[in-house]
């Protein structure tokens, strides 16, 4: 006959609930007559399943099914609503009633539930079981210290390395000589890159056992990732201070050649900074304006075609180029589009807007970036340059100034 292994009650099997409350209470008698009730009802409980399993053949498979009915080894508890049966709730005032169990004995209890949770996996429910122990508030430090270390390890296997820490500590400070509390404090101390407080919870472990191999092991291994991290934060640290004499620089070029900036003149910011110079705009938003080696502002800029609705972005240009050999690249990279050759060099006219003015400007293509970019009605807008461009004399460049013309209505 096929057997099966039979697990122990655990009223914490089940996730969603603990413990069933109740409120009737045990004298020694009912005690008594309880176990006896629960002796009766096993023998008869074990006799009905051997004459129905040859009277009615039942399956192998089912064994465990039907002793599964039975409150001894049920594996779950009733849902909500469903009918407790008077032997559940006998077994669970015996085990876990404040009234009938000291608070030790109900530590000890939770510390069970917990401990056979953790060999399953249950980390969380391990935790529950782990600090209802610990809220019965038992005067037995060793109790209480191995339900700290135990909540540790729990937590250390969710990766809660903070609250693992914590529990570990608190082990340690009820029992000082706790050595497997104090070892995973040092792991959960490594796994949050405290490498200082890593190697003081190692060298206390060495100081009472000075050939433990695993902890000079990982007393090296966290000198080493203390060294790398410092080397990693110097190195940011330097690169980081580069950076802001970097930006500092092309503020002091900006302001130097009274380039206007829209946002400082409509938001009244009341410090220039490389946030408000930050692109807007996903294409270029990585690329913010930056000085070239030879002291040139590189700028990002869009050239847009209001005809078609597009607009082309161009991550950096140095200042020094003329707005015609810009354009020059950028018309032939659209030859696609142009059907009818209505963009070239020679038919278009380029524009820059002013919203303060409501008012678009043309551009004098012979300019350098520089030039334009320091005229008294240029604004960088978005932290770029913005250009439109349309067929000279065209439709599309009286819709176009139409259409500022109204905006400025």
């Amino acid at each position: 006959m096929k057997t099966t292994n039979v697990t122990s009650f655990y009223p914490f099997e089940r996730e969603e609930k603990c413990v069933v409350k109740m409120d009737k209470r045990f004298t020694d008698e009912q005690r008594i007559e309880l176990a006896a009730k629960l002796d009766k009802e096993l023998d008869e409980f074990i006799d009905g399943l051997e004459k129905s399993r040859y009277a009615e053949g039942w399956p192998e498979d089912r064994w465990q099914e039907e002793m599964e009915k039975h409150p001894f080894f049920m594996k779950r508890l009733p849902e909500a609503g469903e009918e407790v049966d008077p032997l559940v709730e006998g077994i669970q005032q015996l085990k876990y009633d404040p009234l009938e169990n000291t608070p030790e004995e109900l530590a000890v209890s939770y510390k069970e539930d917990g401990n056979f949770h953790m060999k399953h996996r249950k980390y969380r429910i391990s935790i529950i079981s782990y600090t209802e122990g610990l809220s019965a508030k038992c005067d037995n430090r060793e109790i209480n210290a191995t339900l700290y270390n135990n909540r540790s390890a729990a937590h250390f296997f969710l990766q809660n390395y903070r609250s693992a820490l914590a529990d570990a500590l608190k082990a340690v400070e009820l029992k000082p000589d706790y050595k497997k509390a104090l070892v995973r404090a040092a792991k959960c101390a490594e796994a949050l890159q405290r490498f200082d407080e890593c190697i003081n919870y190692c060298d206390q472990i060495l100081t009472e056992e000075p050939s433990d191999k695993d902890m000079l092991k990982m007393r090296q291994n966290c000198c080493a990732k203390k060294a790398e991290k410092e080397r990693k934060e110097r190195k940011l640290d330097a690169e980081q201070r580069r950076k802001t004499r970097e930006d500092r620089k092309i503020i002091t070029e900006i302001q130097k050649r009274g380039i206007r900036i829209e946002e400082m003149e409509i938001k009244a910011f009341s410090e220039l900074t490389m946030e408000v110079l930050k692109p807007k705009y996903a294409p270029i938003e990585d690329f913010p304006v930056c000085l070239s080696p030879d002291g040139q502002l590189c700028w990002p800029v869009v050239f847009c075609f209001p005809e078609y609705s597009v607009s082309d972005f161009q991550q950096q240009l140095d200042e020094s180029f003329t707005l015609a050999d810009c354009i020059q690249d950028i018309l032939f990279e659209n030859e696609e589009r142009d059907d009818e050759g209505k963009y070239t060099i020679d038919t278009v006219s380029v524009y820059y807007e002013n919203k303060l003015l409501a008012k678009a400007f043309r551009a004098n293509m012979e300019l350098t970036l520089k030039e334009i970019t320091q005229l008294e009605n240029f604004l960088v807008n978005a932290g770029c340059l913005t250009f439109y461009i349309v067929p000279k004399d065209s439709d599309e460049e009286q819709k176009y100034l139409s259409a500022n013309r109204s905006s400025a209505k």
